[in-house]
C-alpha cells in the first residue's frame, strides 16, 4: 500500500491562513519566562535560518516557479506563527508551531476544548530526555509544552533508518508502491542490505554518546523509503506534543503538588505523576493524533505504528545510555532513569488496546469492529519487531565501544 496522503497545496495555505486569522501572542510574561529557562540550560545559540536558508537548500534543478513557490510558502508560515527565540532552531521551531496549531484545531473538533484553559505554548529546549514535559508558568499560569532541542532530530533519523527496513517492492503500473512488512522479509532484507543497520546504529550511538541525534551522518533515502518514514516520523512527532497537549486538557497540571526550578530561583507547578494519568493522557493523545493524521489523509495503522516508534525511541535512547556507562542495558540507569524506562515500557504495552478502544469507537458496530480488527491487529506488531531486530544487532557495538572507553555525554546527567 502507497501511504502517500491525497494532500493538496491549497489545504496547507488554507491551514496557514486560518492560523493567521487567529494568531494568539503568548503573554510576554510567559515568553519571558522561557527565553529565562532557554537561557539557563541551552548551550548553544542556533544560527538563525531565513527563507532564503531554506531556498538554498533546495535541489540544484530546482525550477524558478518551484523557488518562488518555496519562497512564499516558507513567508506564510513565518507570518502565521509566533517568531522563534533566539535559543530556538528555526526549522524545527516551524514544524513545532505547525504541529501544536493542528492540535489545536483537532481538539476543537473532538470538543475537548469546552472549558479548557488557552491552549499552551509550546518551546524547544536542552533538557536532556528523549521526551517532551508540561509546566505551569510562575507568574501568568500559562501551560508551557517544553520540547526537547534534539527529540524531533532523534525521531526524523530514527524513524528513517526504520522505514530503511522495510523492503519495497516495484511500482505498479499506477505509480503505487508495496511494502513487504513481514517480518522474515524484514530479516531477509536486513542480511541483505547492511544501510538500516548502519544508520540505526550511527542515530543510537551519537545520541547517546553527544546527547545530540544532529551528529549522525545525514543522507538521502529512495522515495518508498522517503514516503514510508515521513508518516511514521510524522506520527510519533505529533504524538509527543499530542501527550502533552493531553495533560492540558485535562487538567493535570492544576493538581500538580511537585515544583520543578525554574529560572532564577522560580518555581513552576508540574503535575503529580502516576501511571493513570499518564494513560489518560496518551487516550487523548492517541485520540487527537489520530485526527489529525486522518485530516492530512494517512492510514491509521501507520499513524499506529509511528506511536508507537516513539515509545521504542524512547525505550532504546535509554538503554543505550546505560550500555555505554555500565556495559548493560538497565544496570547503568539512574533511579530517575529506571522509572522512566519502566514507565515508557508500561504505556507501549497498553498502546494496543488504546487503539482498539479508538477503532471501536470510530467503527460503532461490534461485528464491524472485529472484522476490521482482524484485518488489522496483524500489521500492528510490525515496528516493534524491526525496532527490536534492529536493537539486538546494535547491542555488540555498543557494548564493544563501552569496552574501548566510549562513556554517554554529560547532558543525561541531568
Amino acid at each position: 500500500m502507497d501511504p502517500r496522503p491525497p494532500r493538496r497545496d491549497d489545504e496547507d495555505y488554507a491551514l496557514l491562513r486560518r492560523l493567521r486569522s487567529r494568531r494568539r501572542e503568548p503573554h510576554p510574561d510567559t515568553m519571558a519566562f522561557v527565553e529565562r529557562l532557554q537561557a539557563g540550560v541551552c548551550t548553544r545559540q542556533p544560527k538563525p535560518m531565513t527563507t532564503a536558508d531554506f531556498i538554498r537548500a533546495m535541489p540544484a534543478g530546482a525550477t524558478g516557479a518551484q523557488i518562488a513557490e518555496m519562497t512564499r510558502y516558507f513567508e506564510e508560515i513565518e507570518s502565521s506563527i509566533r517568531p522563534p527565540t533566539p535559543y530556538e532552531s528555526a526549522g524545527h521551531h516551524k514544524k513545532v508551531q505547525l504541529c501544536a496549531a493542528e492540535l489545536d484545531e483537532a481538539a476543537a473538533r473532538l470538543g475537548r476544548r469546552r472549558g479548557a484553559a488557552d491552549p499552551p505554548v509550546f518551546a524547544l529546549m536542552e533538557f536532556g530526555h528523549v521526551n517532551a514535559r508540561t509546566i505551569r508558568a510562575p507568574h501568568t499560569g500559562d501551560s508551557i509544552v517544553l520540547v526537547d532541542t534534539e527529540l524531533l532530530q532523534f525521531l526524523f533519523l530514527f524513524s528513517k533508518a526504520v522505514a530503511l527496513a522495510v523492503p519495497t517492492g516495484s511500482p505498479a503500473p499506477d505509480g503505487w508502491l508495496t511494502y513487504a512488512t513481514r517480518i522474515d522479509d524484514v530479516r531477509a532484507h536486513l542480511r541483505s542490505d547492511g544501510r538500516a543497520l548502519a544508520r540505526f546504529s550511527d542515530v543510537v550511538l551519537s545520541y547517546a554518546m553527544t546527547g545530540r541525534a544532529s551528529h549522525a551522518e545525514a543522507y538521502r533515502v529512495p522515495l518508498g523509503t522517503e514516503r514510508l518514514y515521513g508518516i511514521i516520523m510524522r506520527a510519533a512527532q505529533t504524538f509527543v506534543l499530542a501527550h502533552e497537549y493531553a495533560h492540558v486538557l485535562l487538567g493535570h497540571l492544576s493538581d500538580g503538588r511537585r515544583d520543578a526550578s525554574g529560572a532564577d530561583g522560580e518555581r513552576v507547578a508540574q503535575s503529580l505523576w502516576s501511571l493513570a494519568l499518564e494513560g489518560h493522557a496518551d487516550r487523548v493523545g492517541l485520540n487527537l493524533t489520530l485526527d489529525v493524521m486522518r485530516r492530512q489523509g494517512y492510514d491509521h495503522n501507520f499513524t499506529y505504528w509511528g506511536v508507537e516508534l516513539f515509545f521504542h525511541a524512547n525505550e532504546i535512547a535509554t538503554e543505550a545510555i546505560s550500555l555505554l556507562r555500565s556495559g548493560h542495558e538497565w544496570r547503568g540507569l539512574s533511579d530517575g532513569e529506571r522509572h522512566q524506562r519502566a514507565s515508557v515500557n508500561a504505556r507501549r504495552t497498553i498502546l494496543k488496546a488504546l487503539f482498539a478502544a479508538e477503532m471501536k469507537q470510530a467503527v460503532g458496530d461490534e461485528a464491524a469492529f472485529e472484522r476490521v480488527w482482524n484485518e488489522t491487529e496483524t500489521g500492528l506488531d510490525v515496528v516493534h519487531e524491526i525496532v527490536r531486530a534492529l536493537w539486538t544487532a546494535t547491542v555488540p557495538m555498543l557494548k564493544k565501544a563501552h569496552a574501548a572507553g566510549a562513556r554517554p555525554s554529560s547532558a543525561w546527567d541531568g
